[in-house]
C-alpha cells in the first residue's frame, strides 16, 4: 500500500539522519582511539611525527564534538521517525476503517487530513519535500482499500501490516541479540588484553604504555554500545513479536464493522506503544 507522500519523506529523513548520527559518533570514537594509539610513539620516531598525528585526531574529535552534529542529526532521526511512523499508523487506521476512522464516518477523511497537518508540525525544522497533490492525503490505494468489505480489509491488514511486524520485530530482536554477544566479546577481549599487558609491564618491565590505549579502546567499544542498546532493543522486541502474534492470533476476518474498528485501534496501540518506549529510551528522562 502506498502512504501519503510525508510519510516517505519523514522516512527518508529519518534514515538521512541516523546515518549522519552514526558517521559521526564512528569518526570520534575512531580518532579518540587513534590518538591514544599515535601518542604512544615517542616524539624522537617518525621524525616527531606521532604527536602531531596525535594532536590532530584529537582536534578531529573536538570538532567533532563542539560541532554538535551527533546531537542535531540524533534529534532530527527521532523527530522525523516518530513522525513516520505516526503517519504509517493513521493511514492504516484509516485504509481498513479502524476506531480512529471508521468507514461509516462521514469526517474521516477530513479528520485524517488534519492528523496529517499535525504530524507535519513535529517536522518544523526539518527539510521535508513536497508531493504530488494526489499524495499529499490518502492515497488511491487506502481508497481502495477503504471500500473494500471487512474480510478483505482484515485480510490485506494481516498479511501487510501484522505480519509485516512480527517480521521485524522477531528478526530485529534476533539481530540485536547477536550483536550484542559480538560487541560483548570484544569488549572483553580488549579488557584482557589490557590486564595481559600490565601484567607484562610488571613482571617483565615492558615500558611502552598500551594501557592507556587498550582503555580508550574499551571505552569506544562502550560509548558504541550504549548508542546502539543492543540487548535493551533485542529485549524490548522480542517481548513485542509475542505481543503482535497474540494480535494475529485474535484478528477475526469476519467481525462486525465496529468490532473490527476496535481491533485494528488495538493492534496501533500495541505497534505504537513499542515506538512510543523506544523514543522515550532513546531520549532520556524528561528534565525536572
Amino acid at each position: 500500500m502506498n502512504f501519503p507522500a510525508l510519510f516517505d519523506a519523514a522516512d527518508t529523513i529519518a534514515a538521512e539522519s541516523q546515518r549522519k548520527f552514526l558517521r559521526a559518533l564512528r569518526a570520534e570514537v575512531v580518532a579518540l582511539s587513534a590518538a591514544a594509539l599515535v601518542a604512544q610513539f615517542p616524539a624522537r620516531q617518525l621524525s616527531g611525527a606521532g604527536p602531531i598525528a596525535s594532536l590532530a585526531l584529537f582536534a578531529v574529535a573536538l570538532a567533532i564534538r563542539i560541532s554538535r552534529v551527533e546531537e542535531h542529526a540524533q534529534r532530527e532521526w527521532y523527530d522525523a521517525r516518530a513522525a513516520a511512523e505516526s503517519i504509517k499508523s493513521a493511514s492504516w487506521q484509516y485504509a481498513v476503517g479502524g476506531e480512529a476512522y471508521r468507514v461509516e464516518d462521514p469526517a474521516a477523511e477530513a479528520r485524517f487530513q488534519d492528523d496529517l497537518r499535525r504530524y507535519l508540525g513535529q517536522l518544523p525544522h526539518l527539510d521535508v519535500p513536497t508531493g504530488s497533490p494526489a499524495q499529499c492525503g490518502a492515497t488511491s490505494d487506502m481508497q481502495a482499500l477503504r471500500r473494500m468489505p471487512v474480510p478483505d480489509r482484515a485480510e490485506t491488514y494481516l498479511r501487510d501490516r501484522v505480519e509485516d511486524q512480527l517480521d521485524w520485530y522477531s528478526t530485529n530482536a534476533r539481530r540485536n541479540k547477536q550483536r550484542a554477544r559480538r560487541w560483548w566479546a570484544a569488549t572483553v577481549a580488549i579488557e584482557a588484553a589490557a590486564i595481559a599487558v600490565g601484567l607484562a609491564r610488571v613482571i617483565a618491565k615492558f615500558d611502552i604504555d598500551w594501557l592507556g590505549v587498550l582503555a580508550a579502546i574499551a571505552a569506544s567499544l562502550a560509548a558504541w554500545q550504549q548508542a546502539k542498546r543492543y540487548t535493551e532493543l533485542s529485549e524490548s522486541y522480542s517481548v513485542t513479536s509475542h505481543e503482535v502474534g497474540l494480535i494475529r492470533s485474535s484478528l477475526d476476518r469476519n467481525a462486525a464493522e465496529p468490532d473490527w474498528a476496535q481491533f485494528v485501534h488495538d493492534a496501533e496501540a500495541a505497534f505504537s506503544r513499542e515506538h512510543t518506549l523506544w523514543l522515550a529510551r532513546r531520549q532520556g528522562p524528561l528534565a525536572a
